[in-house]
This record gives structure tokens, sequence and C-alpha cells, in this order.
């Protein structure tokens, strides 16, 4: 059912400029856009899987030299405290060095990462953060074009030919009706061609961005085994290196 808050947003959107919606969270966005549309998939949903996919890849250039991999950083919606957490499970204490410098020489090895506490450096797109601009995004891909005519239509014709294949059990012998559903998906392909080459931020990008830019924490659990005590170490975007380290189990954080 529709509610009347939601209504409320579709005329924001639609009637005044950016800065008066600016408040509408991500949550909120996904609910309008699936009332809009059944089939338009979760910015939520689909950013967090981006951002997963992200981090699991970069583990094969994360070998220590005994050859064991080093840990890596996952990525969580929290709807309850509306927060995207990018977290770390989990790293060892050093007692050599103290909390805050275990925490800032881990993730200074991740200059990925580092980069989006500096706030000089905090315009930066981020890669694993790419999956929550769900305009840019077509059959569950980000898509890079190049504004090269030769390189971007090979890579329309490639993603035709796989919505053809991989629909294929929805054709029908009504040829028109195939047709159409292929028209209609390659009229979403342009819309994505043609947004992404213009290099102009939507609405919903300029939405998205705030509201990232709001919601996102890293967060390094370490384990003093030693004293069967955890901790975990805390950033905000643009808010520096220094993080706010706390006594926290992850069974807390999980839950939360």
């Amino acid at each position: 059912m529709v509610t009347y808050h939601m209504k409320l947003i579709f005329f924001f959107i639609l009637i005044f400029p950016f800065s008066i919606f600016s408040q509408i969270s991500l949550s909120d966005l996904d609910k309008y856009r699936a009332f809009s549309n059944p089939d338009e998939k979760s910015i939520i949903d689909t950013g967090t899987n981006f951002c997963n996919e992200y981090f699991a890849n970069k583990k094969s250039v994360l070998v220590q030299d005994n050859k064991s991999f080093k840990n890596f950083f996952l990525c969580k919606f929290s709807k309850k405290r509306n927060r995207f957490y990018i977290y770390m499970l989990s790293q060892s204490r050093d007692e050599n060095k103290s909390l805050k410098k275990l925490c800032m020489d881990v993730i200074r090895k991740w200059p990925w990462v580092a980069d989006h506490m500096d706030l000089n450096l905090n315009f930066q797109s981020k890669e694993y953060l790419n999956g929550f601009y769900i305009e840019n995004i077509f059959n569950n891909k980000i898509l890079n074009f190049t504004n090269n005519l030769e390189n971007d239509s090979r890579l329309i014709n490639n993603e035709i030919n796989t919505i053809i294949l991989e629909n294929r059990d929805l054709y029908t012998l009504d040829n028109e009706k195939n047709n159409n559903l292929i028209k209609k998906e390659i009229k979403k392909l342009n819309r994505v061609y043609k947004k992404i080459l213009s290099s102009d931020e939507s609405n919903l990008d300029k939405l998205i961005k705030e509201e990232l830019n709001k919601i996102v924490r890293y967060k390094i659990f370490i384990n003093d085994t030693s004293n069967f005590i955890s901790y975990s170490c805390n950033w905000s975007p643009g808010k520096g290196l220094d993080p706010y380290v706390k006594r926290e189990k992850f069974s807390e954080f999980e839950n939360s």
C-alpha cells in the first residue's frame, strides 16, 4: 500500500530542486521505485552486492609472505541504523602498537579506501560504491563506455546478444511480442549509454551521493586474544584517518 510519505517523495522529486529533497533516505528511494515499477532493482541491494563483489575480487592481490590471505573488507547495510558499513573481520591486536596506530596502519594498506577519509579527496568516485548509482547499471553490470564509437558499439552489441540469450525462455511464437521485449531492453541500454557519455549527474545520482556521504561507515574489528576482548575502529568519509575506537563484539554489530 502506498503511504502518504511516498506520495510526497514523488511530488518533491518532480517539483522541487535537489536541496529540498536531499533528506530522502535510500530506503525511501527503494520504496518509491518499487511502487512506481515493481521490476526496479533495489538501490541498497544492488549497491551492497556490487560492493562485496569488488572486495571479493581484491582477495587475489592480498597475499602475505606466508602465502596466506590477508583480511579483506565486507559490505553491509543496516536498516535499523540507516548505515552502510564497510568492515574488516578481523585483525589481531599488536601489543607493540596502540589500537589507533594499528588500525591506521591497516587501513593505509587499502589506499582506495583510506582516501575516502581525506576531505580533500572526498570528491573522488569510489569504485566499490558505484553499484548504488542504479541509472548506470544495465543487466546487473556497471557499464564503462569510452565515447569510442567502435568500442562502444561492440559493447552495446555484446549486451544486446546477452539479453537475447538470457531471455530466450520468455520468447513465444508471437514475434511482435518478442521484438517488443528486445526493443524495451535496447531502449534501457541506450538510456544508460547516453547518461554515461553525458557525464552529467542526475537528481537521483545527487541524492544517492549525498546520502552515501552521510551513512557510509568504515570499521575494523580488532581481537585481543590475550584478554579475550574485541574492539572496533570506526571512520566516516572526510573525517580523517584518526579512528574512533570502542569495545565491540562482532555479534553486537551483526544485530545492529
